[in-house]
């Protein structure tokens, strides 16, 4: 063969591997492409599976609050693994909330405030502990709802009634700051045949000399959660006050209880 002939089969040789080189390359390219696209594809399926994102808002300053938070995160994070749980304080704005899919938990009176002034198209819910303070709008919280972590007045009344048939009134002391819902307690008394009597109290009054004027009127003193009334400093002095006069005080947690309260009904954090 001729050096004519030997370059011409050289040459074939050339174009056949790099036939075989670029028909590679494009075969790379395809799978490359196509995993990409199934990665895209699994990204996409994935993003719509996470169909909720729960916010829980609360402050940081309260045993009570971060205990619920806790609890809440816990419970659904086992029971529903596909919802993904945030905790953010009331200091941190949420940017890329979905009002159509997410939900926001906002915890305790500020938080409640926040959450209804900042995010007002997405779906709350609030949980609180005065439940004459807050009340749901039918047109702005139409989708929203709220939970008490307090008793509801009816199951407190009903329970201290349940103590002792033969209690004919009971004593109520309200702070001047925390509201109650006097007509709903009204109500739940006169169908059971109660009289309650209610004794307002501020700061600067002797708060003995208001529960003396408590017992005198009833047989028992039921206490609402009024941190202005009964708190770590004047707990001692009321109890102290209901012996000497022979009547008993119904608590609203197992703390008071425990500090010499004859009885009290109350959720814990799992509960609620």
């Amino acid at each position: 063969m001729n050096k004519t002939g030997q370059g011409a089969l050289q040459l074939s040789k050339f174009s056949h591997l790099l036939r075989l080189i670029l028909l590679s390359s494009v075969l790379c390219i395809l799978q490359i492409a196509s995993a990409e696209s199934s990665a895209q594809n699994t990204l996409q399926h994935n993003k719509n599976m996470l169909e909720h994102h729960v916010y829980i808002i609360s402050p940081s300053d309260g045993a009570i609050y971060t205990d619920i938070t806790q609890k809440l995160s816990d419970s659904l994070n086992l029971k529903h693994p596909d919802v993904i749980v945030s905790k953010v304080t009331p200091e941190n704005e949420i940017i890329d909330i979905n009002n159509k899919t997410d939900i926001i938990v906002a915890i305790g009176p500020t938080v409640i405030a926040i959450a209804n002034r900042v995010y007002p198209k997405t779906n709350k819910l609030f949980i609180s502990t005065e439940p004459g303070k807050h009340k749901l709008n039918n047109v702005i919280n139409k989708n929203d709802a709220i939970l008490y972590m307090t008793q509801p007045y009816c199951r407190q009344i009903r329970f201290t009634k349940l103590l002792n048939q033969n209690w004919k009134a009971i004593s109520i002391i309200k702070g001047e700051e925390k509201p109650i819902d006097r007509t709903a307690i009204q109500q739940c008394a006169n169908s059971l045949n109660i009289k309650i009597h209610l004794v307002g109290t501020t700061d600067g009054q002797n708060l003995t000399d208001t529960v003396k004027l408590a017992l005198n009127h009833s047989d028992v003193l039921l206490a609402l959660p009024d941190k202005n009334v009964y708190n770590s400093s004047s707990v001692k002095n009321i109890l102290l006050t209901s012996y000497r006069n022979r009547k008993p005080v119904i608590g609203f947690s197992n703390s008071f209880v425990y500090a010499g309260a004859l009885a009290a009904i109350y959720s814990n954090a799992v509960q609620i």
